[in-house]
């Protein structure tokens, strides 16, 4: 008898609990209600709401939903970011400010850049005095990608520069003296990534002056050196990246000048000045087997070392395929793999969908989905490629393995006419 009765007068109080509570009938509805109950001051379940916030903004294509309360959204995520209440609402707020940006699709260039002013200073002093490695991760994470997105040149070109200083000062005036040797050397790693995906915002997309990417190369490039001999696995890898990053970009150049030279005479092509000692480091660490290593980080450094010294020493790009909508899309070179890995991490397991329906996303990667591939150049029709938004580097790149195609379709067909000769 009890058992029978037990169970219908807790089902009576739950059905009783369902009426009461207020009905959120979909996605748009819960992001609504969220950024009200954001707006309260005394709310006492802000990590909850950030938290159901980032689910959101990862998992759906918020643009239209969200585009007339930006300022309002950027304030209060602005305001948890700086609270000081507990470091995840800190993160969750850096995180979710990136992923605000990420669904800016249809907002003006200058609206854009207007906003991500706004917030640049809070997660600059966020990187710069937060005690919490967490807290100064996640910033660095959301400043790199944000300002891909959003930020002007000059912008770019200041943020970059702010990233190798805290490379290059070993983050001497950023607060960490109380800081572990396993959260400075995490520090690092996210500070050279972010380094990275700045140095492909200002030198692979729009107009590149050739000779400030190389002074740059040789300003940042000893630095990358020493950060190869680190004794921690990421930083070693992170560096070795944006070694690969780098001279792929400036290759794109040099390759291109040395077709346009030919018949003329030639001039002299500007070669890094430890290049002898650079490579020799670069193949040591792609055969690295010291057993002061755990096994799977020297089979992890000599697969990405392999990729990162086929670039450096004979212009090869890597390449990594995803599958989406039954299609594979190839992302080929430094420059987008590291981008795809940064948008990646921040979205999780909203990434695809992002991929499929967001067009800031199609215009970063220049895609279309249902083609093939992704930016493909050994297609020589280019398909899916939108050179209206390409830079002066992506049209040399696309050219330079336009020729190469073109090559080895006519040496095909050369070796296929002396083969139907015997």
């Amino acid at each position: 008898m009890y058992g029978n009765f037990i169970p219908k007068k807790v089902a009576k109080v739950s059905s009783k609990v369902e009426k009461e509570a207020p009905e959120i009938v979909n996605w748009v509805d819960k992001l609504n209600q969220i950024i009200e109950d954001l707006s309260e001051s005394k709310t006492s379940n802000r990590e909850e709401l950030l938290e159901t916030l980032v689910d959101i903004l990862a998992n759906h294509h918020a643009s239209s939903q969200i585009e007339d309360r930006l300022e309002e959204i950027l304030g209060l995520l602005k305001r948890s970011l700086l609270k000081n209440s507990s470091t995840h609402e800190a993160c969750l707020a850096s995180k979710a400010i990136a992923l605000t940006f990420i669904n800016m699709e249809d907002i003006s260039e200058s609206e854009g850049d207007d906003l991500y002013r706004r917030i640049l200073p809070s997660l600059r002093n966020r990187i710069k005095d937060s005690e919490q490695v967490d807290i100064k991760i996640s910033c660095l994470q959301t400043l790199s990608l944000i300002t891909y997105t959003a930020a002007s040149d000059i912008d770019k070109q200041l943020v970059r520069d702010y990233l190798f200083d805290l490379i290059e000062t070993d983050a001497a005036d950023f607060n960490v003296e109380n800081l572990s040797t396993t959260d400075l050397d995490n520090l690092f790693s996210e500070a050279i990534q972010a380094y990275g995906i700045l140095f492909a915002a200002s030198f692979t997309t729009g107009l590149v002056d050739f000779d400030i990417l190389w002074e740059e190369l040789e300003k940042v490039m000893p630095v990358h050196e020493m950060l190869l001999e680190s004794s921690d696995k990421d930083i070693r890898i992170s560096a070795g990246e944006n070694v690969g990053l780098m001279f792929e970009t400036a290759n794109i150049f040099l390759s291109s000048e040395s077709d346009e030279e030919d018949g003329e005479e030639e001039t002299v092509k500007p070669e890094y000045d430890n290049m002898g000692g650079l490579i020799y480091t670069l193949k040591e660490l792609s055969i690295d087997s010291s057993r002061r290593r755990a096994k799977s980080d020297r089979a992890e450094q000599k697969s990405v070392f392999r990729d990162i010294l086929k670039s450096v020493e004979e212009n090869v790009k890597p390449t990594e395929e995803l599958k989406i909508g039954g299609k594979v899309l190839t992302f080929r070179g430094w420059a987008k793999i590291l981008l795809l890995n940064a948008f990646r991490h921040i979205l999780g397991q909203g990434f695809q969908h992002h991929l499929k329906t967001n067009d800031m996303m199609k215009g970063i990667f220049r895609y279309s989905i249902g083609r093939q591939q992704l930016e493909d150049p050994d297609d020589s029709g280019n398909e899916g490629f939108d050179e209206s938004i390409s830079s002066n580097v992506d049209r040399k790149y696309i050219n330079e393995e336009n020729k190469k195609s073109r090559t080895k379709q006519l040496r095909n067909a050369r070796l296929g006419k002396e083969n139907s000769s015997y």
